[in-house]
This record gives C-alpha cells, structure tokens and sequence, in this order.
C-alpha cells in the first residue's frame, strides 16, 4: 500500500477496543490510495476511559482526525466541539475532525447500514416491521435512517429498557413511526418476532468476544420473508442462526463499504464514485483474509509458547 511517509502525511488513527478483529484501518487506508491522497490511517487500541489521554496524543502529533468504533461512539460526545445534530440526539459518533485544535464529529453508521440493507434487499424497505436488537450507539441512527426509507413499525429491544425506550420515544418524535420497546429476554423477542420482517442486531453478542445471546430461540419465530442483518460481520450465533433457518443474512461488511463514500467527503471532501465500493469489498476481503492469518498465528504461538 502507497504511503509517502513525509511531512505533508495527513495522519488519522482507527480507535476501538478491541481492535484485533476489526479491518477498518486496512479499508480506510485501501480508500486513500484510491483517491491518491496522502494520509495514512494507524489502529490504536483506547481502553474506555482513555479517551481525553488520546485527543491530548492525536493534538500533539497533529493528527487530522480519527475513527471511532466501541466502546467510543458515544462516550466521545463530550469532548467534541461540533457535531450534528442526529449525532447528537442518539450520542453516536463515529468519525472526527482535529481543525485548528476544535472537535467536528460526525455518525455515519446509520446511513451506511440502511443503505447496505436497502440494496441488499429484492424489494423496497417501505412497510417493513423493524427489530432492533441492542439499544447501543449504532441502533438509533440506523433505525433513523431506516425510518427515513418508510419503514412501517419499529422495537427497539435492550437489557437495559430506558435505553430501547429513549430510542423508541425519539424516533416516535422525529419520524412519526409506530415505534415500541422491551428488554432484551427471549420471551419478549419470542411474542413479537412473528411480526418481524427485518430484524437488525445492534450488540456485541455473539461476536466471539464476551457474551451471547441467553437463547437464540426467537429467530426460529420470524416470519418467512424476514432479513436478518449484524453490524459484526462476517459472522455471528445470531447470523448462523438466521442461515441455518434459509433466512437472508446481511452482515455488517457492507455498513463498513457504504460509510467509505461518506468517510471520504467528510475527512477530505473528495466524493469517489460508486465504483470505489469495488475496491471497498476487496479490501475488506483482503484484510478479513490477513485477520485470519493472523488468528492462526497467534493460536499457534500460544500452543508453542512464543511471543506475537
């Protein structure tokens, strides 16, 4: 990959934790050399809590900006000096822009996704009954941006029920949508899947990374015709569950492809033309390939006792 590594390097960093399964850097770094720029994106691990220690570093090595992913996208909202208002209203925010030492955020993650689902999908998303699994910092813009494509109905369900109600309630407020909410409890999934036509998982679970779901049992209750789309790609217990029952599966690799065109016009103002999104999915593949290679090594040195 192209890099010039001299003084004009615009550097961006990709902050998260965990970051060992996640390909964004790789992507944005693919989506520079398309548009031959010079910059350079860098993945730093940033421990929750550990936020303003990073903003203080980027300022310092006069980074232009970064990109955000958990558990960051909300707990960011307080250092930023600017941001947008739908950022703002569900505190999600994923991309940031150092100027002259000032904050600009900005969440792409709804319109990424819904635009991933929407082509994805044979039909229109007019009408279709929404699940959102999780009440975290993605699911409200994605729900916002679903509901602006004419959704019909949305439930928003969490473990923490304030948070599914807060999302419900806004979006009830700014999009006049049917919109319900509950806890995230089989039982409860389990009575309204048979109404469901789309159902989005906006958590962590099932992710190989801490817990799962308590039972999968619901996914069996969907109606047929329901999608099943995960912002975790390329898979998870609740996509795997989906494909062993013929349901459709859309993961989250295609947010990821959809957020570049946006990315890009935010961080540079360039707008790239639709067949970047080509080179997006190869460089997603790419780095999902690396990333493997990478499990298989790390497993291997744990068995022998040698150090990554």
């Amino acid at each position: 990959m192209r890099v010039k590594y001299n003084t004009d390097t615009q550097l961006f960093f990709q902050i998260g934790d965990p970051l060992d399964q996640g390909c964004a850097a790789y992507l944005h770094n693919a989506m520079y050399e398309f548009a031959n720029l010079n910059a350079v994106c860098m993945p730093a691990v940033v421990k929750k809590g550990e936020l303003g220690k990073f903003i203080e570093a980027a300022k310092t090595l006069d980074a232009k900006g970064f990109d955000i992913t958990m558990p960051h996208k909300t707990d960011i909202l307080d250092y930023l000096d600017e941001c947008d208002p739908a950022s703002e209203a569900f505190r999600c925010v994923n991309h940031v822009n150092i100027v002259n030492g000032r904050l600009v955020g900005k969440g792409l993650d709804g319109e990424g996704m819904a635009l991933s689902i929407k082509n994805e999908l044979a039909d229109t998303l007019r009408g279709r009954n929404v699940l959102m699994i999780g009440a975290g910092a993605v699911s409200g813009p994605i729900a916002a941006s679903l509901c602006e494509y004419g959704i019909g109905s949305v439930t928003v369900v969490n473990r923490t029920v304030e948070k599914a109600q807060y999302i419900a309630d806004t979006l009830a407020r700014l999009y006049g949508v049917d919109c319900s909410y509950g806890p995230l409890e089989n039982d409860f999934l389990c009575a309204v899947a048979p109404e469901i036509t789309l159902a989005v998982q906006c958590t962590s679970l099932g992710s190989g990374h801490g817990r799962d779901f308590d039972s999968l049992e619901f996914v069996s209750r969907f109606p047929q015709g329901c999608v099943a789309a995960d912002v975790l790609y390329p898979m998870t217990t609740f996509l795997g569950a989906a494909k062993k029952r013929g349901m459709p599966t859309i993961d989250g690799r295609g947010m990821l492809f959809q957020q570049q065109l946006a990315m890009m016009e935010f961080h540079f103002g360039v707008k790239l033309p639709d067949e970047a999104l080509l080179e997006a999915e190869e460089a997603v593949e790419i780095a999902i390939a690396m990333r493997s290679v990478r499990n298989r090594r790390m497993e291997k040195n744990k068995r022998y006792g040698s150090h990554d």
